[in-house]
């Protein structure tokens, strides 16, 4: 963690109004074979948990993954705002004035197309042992990381992304050894921004892994935090090595924020 980013969470911690917004895979959670394997790490969840028992506070989960597996493994205690399916999704419940969560509803051309992609790519998953399919409310994921011989992986992943192009109507979003496809066309940008008109925050800080985190972090201002994880190109203007550099910084980003909410009382 540079110097400079030190300060400008030390800042943004001080904010009258502020929400964090976090990536999911890969930001608060390492990623595992097996995705409904993967969970948040213990410390970033205390910091979390503590950050969004505070005032003034709003602590959101900006994901690809299902709604409900948001709600289940991130967020039980259903007090955090969150978005899934890259935007499509949304439960606001945790914001004031808010309770009701957003459905996603397809037509009958959408849901037809649904299936084909999901049998492509379930036969996909049969033809690369290894393979893995996960399926979403508006589309489906193709993950080549269980496979173990890294060459058929990518071109596993480069055939089943060419499949899923030859559909059209189809929102392809690739991932670090996954492809995903959807029939809807939100992104995490949509998401931070019904948030972000929902709690109205004085500074947002936002952090992400993916190139899908970058549609989320081309919508923060002068004034917002936005911090890459990992090495991929970005937008951010810092950058943290891995989730556990993540959470040591969250750690200290919840003790600065509590003081400062403690201060404005």
């Amino acid at each position: 963690m540079t110097d400079s980013l030190a300060d400008a969470l030390a800042t943004a911690a001080t904010a009258d109004t502020m929400l964090l917004a976090l990536d999911f895979d890969g930001t608060l959670a390492p990623f595992t074979e097996d995705p409904a394997d993967s969970r948040p790490l213990p410390a970033a969840r205390d910091a979390l948990d503590a950050l969004a028992g505070l005032p003034r506070t709003t602590v959101a989960i900006i994901s690809g993954r299902p709604l409900e597996f948001l709600r289940t493994v991130v967020d039980p205690r259903r007090r955090m705002v969150l978005s899934g399916s890259h935007g499509a999704e949304l439960d606001l419940g945790a914001a004031p004035g808010f309770g009701a969560d957003t459905e996603i509803e397809l037509t009958e051309d959408q849901l037809a197309l649904l299936d084909r992609a999901i049998d492509a790519t379930y036969g996909f998953v049969q033809r690369y042992p290894g393979s893995r399919a996960e399926l979403k409310p508006a589309g489906v994921a193709f993950h080549t990381r269980p496979m173990e011989d890294p060459d058929t992986a990518r071109r596993a992943l480069d055939e089943m992304t060419e499949a899923y192009a030859a559909m059209p109507g189809l929102r392809l979003t690739p991932g670090q050894q996954v492809i995903e496809c959807s029939v809807l066309s939100a992104t995490k940008g949509d998401g931070l921004t019904a948030i972000r008109g929902a709690v109205h925050p004085q500074v947002t800080v936002f952090a992400g892994d993916d190139d899908t985190d970058e549609d989320a972090m081309a919508i923060l201002g002068p004034h917002d935090v936005g911090i890459k994880v990992g090495t991929k190109d970005s937008a951010a203007p810092w950058r943290v090595a891995d989730p556990d550099e993540l959470t040591r910084l969250l750690t200290e980003f919840a003790r600065q924020r509590a003081r400062a909410v403690t201060s404005m009382n």
